[in-house]
């Protein structure tokens, strides 16, 4: 008889434990239920201007013959300035002439080896940069795009 009331005891023990587990388990689901998922919601009302867009100014294609010593190599590049919105155009324009004719002159005396791989790219716009903001000094300019870069 004293088995019967022992395994008994067991039996509800481990009962008790599993309804205890499963307890905490669908409580710990309420507190640390997920996020909703986006768009539950009603978005904020913002009532932001419309953003105007960048002012562009695109440089003349720049030819530059480069000699690394032993060959020469012909270096092709099309870039596009970014200014900011409330830069007018027309106070870009009169700077663009002198801007490419500077980084003409930058890049004669940068080595081929330079512009070569990943490292070309960041090259010319560090000096694009550069001349541009020393050119141009009180209109800031926001980004350097290039469009195309061929070295042959």
């Amino acid at each position: 008889m004293s088995f019967d009331r022992t395994g008994n005891q067991i039996i509800l023990a481990l009962l008790g434990l599993t309804l205890a587990f499963a307890g905490a388990s669908a409580g710990s689901l309420l507190l640390l239920r997920p996020a909703p998922a986006h768009g539950a919601y009603a978005p904020p009302r913002i009532e932001a201007q419309q953003a105007a867009p960048a002012v562009y100014a695109a440089l003349p294609t720049l030819t530059v013959t480069l000699n690394d010593g032993g060959r020469l190599q012909e270096l092709r590049v099309r870039v596009v300035l970014e200014f900011d919105p409330a830069t007018p155009l027309e106070t870009v324009t009169p700077h663009l002439p002198r801007i490419a004719d500077a980084i003409s002159r930058r890049l004669l005396e940068a080595d081929p080896a330079e512009l070569r791989g990943a490292e070309g790219p960041l090259y010319v716009k560090d000096a694009l940069r550069y001349v541009a903001n020393k050119t141009m000094r009180p209109l800031k300019l926001r980004q350097v795009l290039i469009q195309d870069m061929l070295l042959r």
